[in-house]
């Protein structure tokens, strides 16, 4: 997931600006504000040339870079600047934040450690030692270091949603949840977070919740694939194949090649009795993979509750080479048959 920007701008009334540079710096800020990157940079070089001392200017086109995700050339902007004030907290935390990027692990933790050096309770600089260190699979370091950002800011949704994804890839299912839940109850917007807590509620049997924090996920990520065969997952398993029907189409519309979701779609139709409906989608599925024993058995029990013997002996044949104990189960149904 990337990383959101921190977004620091400082006119400083310290520096000796002269009319022009001063006016170009503030051409820069609204230039920036506007998300006009590219003029944005080269307003703020036209103010460096003036005032080679201007660590701010620097700063500000390492905002443009990395905004535009020129993450080499952002941290030498933010290097330029911590050169000139080796204290600027701001531009040493984005030059961490660009150098994480670049996959320079060593230097972005010493750029955060220095920040820690200079403010022991700068929340920021734990958050993104904690980043630094999951991106690397360090897990138990990220989590020691966005509990220590909690410690400092514990109203800080994103930290407790970063702690909890330390914690799965610990495998620690109840911190998991705990912090999940500490993100979402704190109002976290991302959607991932709410995924993530409604499988934990689907894997416990806990349909309403998983529902209810699913439904809530797909709002905040329309595109979110994954929540969308949860939030069907939990209408279905709580014995709501009708509900579950509108989820799982969803996701087959925004991943056309995703099987399970033709097939979970054809299942619940097929549930919900809305047999001429499953048809087609377990014939889409077939398409896609003739040898899946799933959506070959499924489409056997609508043809069995549609009365039809022929056809369903047909899927039983497909079946019996791809799966035995489901072309058993079909044969079963099939010889109830009249």
């Amino acid at each position: 997931m990337k990383r959101i920007t921190l977004i620091f701008i400082f006119v400083l009334a310290f520096f000796a600006f002269s009319v022009s540079a001063q006016t170009l710096f503030d051409q820069g800020l609204k230039q920036f504000e506007a998300k006009q990157y590219e003029q944005a940079i080269e307003t703020f070089k036209q103010v460096v040339t003036q005032q080679p001392q201007n660590y701010a200017a620097f700063y500000n086109i390492g905002l443009c870079h990395y905004n535009l995700e020129r993450y080499d050339k952002a941290a030498e902007a933010f290097q330029q600047s911590v050169a000139i004030k080796p204290d600027y907290i701001q531009a040493l935390v984005q030059l961490g934040n660009a150098l994480d990027y670049l996959d320079r692990f060593d230097e972005a933790v010493a750029a955060y450690q220095k920040v820690i050096g200079l403010d022991p309770n700068n929340a920021d600089a734990y958050f993104e030692l904690g980043v630094a260190n999951y991106r690397k699979k360090n897990y138990s370091e990220a989590a020691k270091y966005f509990l220590e950002s909690i410690r400092i800011d514990p109203q800080n949704a994103n930290s407790h949603y970063r702690l909890a994804l330390c914690y799965k890839g610990l495998n620690q299912t109840p911190n998991t949840q705990s912090e999940l839940e500490k993100a979402v109850s704190l109002g976290i917007q991302n959607g991932y977070a709410q995924f993530e807590l409604g499988k934990i509620y689907n894997d416990q049997n806990l349909s309403d919740k998983a529902a209810e924090v699913l439904k809530s996920a797909v709002a905040l990520k329309p595109d979110l694939v994954d929540a969308y065969m949860e939030l069907g997952n939990a209408y279905y398993n709580n014995k709501r194949p009708a509900e579950a029907i509108e989820p799982y189409k969803k996701a087959s519309e925004l991943s056309p090649t995703y099987i399970t979701a033709y097939i979970y779609l054809a299942d619940a139709y097929l549930n919900a009795k809305q047999y001429a409906n499953a048809i087609p989608v377990y014939k889409k599925a077939i398409s896609l993979d003739e040898k899946n024993a799933g959506a070959q058995y499924g489409l056997g029990l609508v043809y069995f509750n549609q009365g039809n013997k022929a056809l369903a002996q047909q899927q039983y044949e497909k079946v019996k080479p791809l799966n035995a104990e489901l072309a058993e189960k079909l044969l079963d149904w099939i010889n109830k048959m009249p």
